[in-house]
């Protein structure tokens, strides 16, 4: 009900709603870095102001250049990957890094699925 009314009146005002504004901005449930990334997923209070089920949706974890090994841990298990080397999961941080960096933006989960599985496949190779 609110995110519908949060969307009626920016579309009567033909005002659109910030991605940063609290409660209806897109990325207000979103974080990239630190403890906050497993606050986001197990106690979603204590991260944020409201409760991301208010407006109907949920924390997001997102990959870029502040992204540690539980951002890794996320999107491995929102892939359905499981049983990763530390070695392996390092070496995925570093490529998202790096390309945070050079394409200056977020790495998207397709282009994760494309790291982790030519990390993985590398490191079945080595084995």
């Amino acid at each position: 009900m609110l995110p519908e009314l949060g969307a009626l009146v920016s579309r009567l005002s033909n005002r659109p709603i910030a991605m940063n504004k609290p409660i209806l901005g897109a990325h207000n449930f979103t974080r990239e870095s630190g403890i906050g990334v497993d606050l986001v997923v197990k106690k979603p209070l204590a991260m944020f102001g409201t409760h991301p089920a208010l407006t109907g949706r949920s924390g997001d974890v997102v990959l870029g250049k502040k992204s540690g090994k539980a951002s890794i841990t996320y999107s491995l298990e929102q892939l359905g990957v499981a049983g990763v080397s530390d070695e392996a999961m390092g070496e995925m941080l570093r490529i998202v890094k790096e390309r945070n960096i050079a394409k200056r933006a977020l790495v998207t989960i397709e282009e994760f699925r494309e790291i982790a599985e030519r990390v993985l496949a590398g490191a079945a190779h080595s084995a």
